[in-house]
């Protein structure tokens, strides 16, 4: 179970949110690697380079976008904004985005701009490919504001380099929400899922929805493993102090999961026959599921077997933590070092994580923003009639988990692979949370030893 686990996990982040070396210098060298201080203006410098026309691209690393969708929602704003530059969307074309990606990197065509989550998707991009680019000269150059985007989406990205480069922009957020289904709780004659609900109130809730009948087997609510664990709401941390050995055995964390997982012990909640990722299926095509933490915004399309029955509720809270959501997932924009067009390609990223880009955006219902002005998500879908009459602003929580100051180093893969190994183990397993927590923390503290090892006789 374990050695497909990692696959899994890619998987669940194409899905959820649902998830050749190519080394070399970048070209410039950094004039400062400390982050610049917050300038006036929001808006990018033009290039004092004859404006001679250019073509990037710029690929979306998520398993349910289509090429369609990325130039439609991406490439066609930044051609309209710049002219001179041509924008070639690349997307999901029917086979896994990561082989269309490895495809593209033997062949020498990495993308100049890729859109990841900000964890497995780096990770599993610029990072695998070693396309790290810091991008500190041109947020210099053309005087861009780190100070308009949301303080806990740029810790996100901080956190993806150990010396200060900062490699991406955060582009914009994961919802951080429960979808609920409608006609199920009318069904059980249920009221609908109230605002600010506590994790108590949800279990509540959930005893009430999860019920058998003519045979159809319903849930009240299911969690997205992935968000829960990477994200969860105590802000836990996943190394000590050197970096070098796992931490997440902790009694707060195990204390926080297992007033979450007592939802499993339901009766109606064989998980063992419920398959690792099946919660979308469950929740839209099966429509068994009364509550779904999906991670993601799912679109019209997705939603359409549900019709108008379906809205959004806030995310449940710790009681002494009223309003406070998950710690925030935001997917990140990041240019490949070899980008042969670095000053173009950044004058997209600008513009797409610009107020102007990010409100229009907002307002058609295709992204939630990563701007500190938090009074833009009220208009999320307000140009959208599929959005009309919905609880948007249950969409992003009041406020954010903190986000631990702990760098992504090699070892992070290793330490979020085994965190989902506890979920499925103690979930779909049923196996003791203590013992789960042991056995992880063992094989992760094993397999970084043993990169370690491999390092020093190289």
């Amino acid at each position: 179970m374990f050695k497909k686990l990692g696959r899994y996990i890619l998987a669940s982040v194409l899905t959820v949110s649902l998830l050749a070396a190519c080394s070399g210098k970048s070209g410039v060298e950094p004039v400062n690697t400390e982050s610049p201080k917050p300038q006036e203006s929001t808006k990018p410098q033009e290039s004092t380079k004859p404006q001679e026309p250019v073509e990037i691209t710029i690929m979306h690393y998520n398993g349910v976008w289509s090429e369609e969708q990325t130039a439609q929602v991406f490439a066609e704003p930044i051609m309209k904004k710049y002219p001179n530059i041509k924008v070639k969307a690349i997307g999901f074309k029917g086979k896994p985005v990561d082989e269309e990606l490895a495809e593209l990197a033997v062949t020498g065509n990495l993308p100049d701009l890729i859109m990841t989550t900000a964890g497995l998707g780096f990770d599993t991009t610029i990072r695998q490919y070693k396309g790290e680019y810091d991008l500190s000269p041109l947020i210099q150059q053309y005087n861009y504001d780190l100070d308009q985007l949301d303080p806990a989406a740029l810790q996100v990205v901080r956190n993806l380099s150990t010396n200060k480069e900062l490699y991406s922009l955060p582009i914009y957020m994961s919802p951080n929400t429960l979808y609920y289904n409608k006609a199920i709780f009318e069904k059980f004659g249920v009221a609908f899922p109230k605002e600010s609900m506590t994790w108590d109130d949800v279990y509540d809730l959930t005893k009430k929805l999860t019920r058998k009948e003519n045979d159809v087997q319903y849930r009240g609510l299911m969690i997205s493993g992935f968000h829960l664990m990477r994200l969860n709401q105590v802000s836990q941390k996943m190394f000590d102090s050197t970096g070098e050995k796992v931490a997440f055995d902790t009694p707060e964390y195990k204390n926080y999961l297992k007033d979450i997982f007592r939802i499993y012990d339901l009766p109606g909640y064989d998980m063992d026959q419920v398959g690792q990722g099946a919660n979308l299926d469950l929740f839209l095509k099966d429509q068994t599921v009364a509550m779904l933490d999906a991670g993601m915004l799912l679109d019209e399309q997705a939603l359409a077997d549900l019709g108008d029955q379906w809205d959004f509720t806030s995310f449940p809270s710790l009681k002494d933590k009223a309003g406070v959501g998950y710690q925030p997932y935001p997917f990140v924009i990041s240019m490949f070092n070899s980008s042969k067009h670095k000053e173009e390609a950044f004058q997209a990223m600008a513009y797409l994580t610009s107020a102007e880009f990010q409100t229009e955006a907002t307002k058609q219902g295709k992204l939630l923003p990563v701007l500190k002005d938090k009074s833009i998500v009220a208009s999320f879908g307000q140009d959208s009639a599929f959005y009309k009459g919905k609880n948007v602003g249950a969409l992003l929580p009041k406020q954010f988990s903190p986000v631990p100051d702990e760098p992504s180093s090699e070892y992070t893969g290793i330490a979020q692979t085994e965190l989902m190994n506890i979920f499925v183990s103690a979930v779909h397993g049923r196996m003791e949370l203590n013992t789960a927590f042991r056995e992880a923390t063992e094989r992760a503290n094993k397999q970084i030893q043993e990169m370690k090892a491999a390092k020093g006789t190289q």
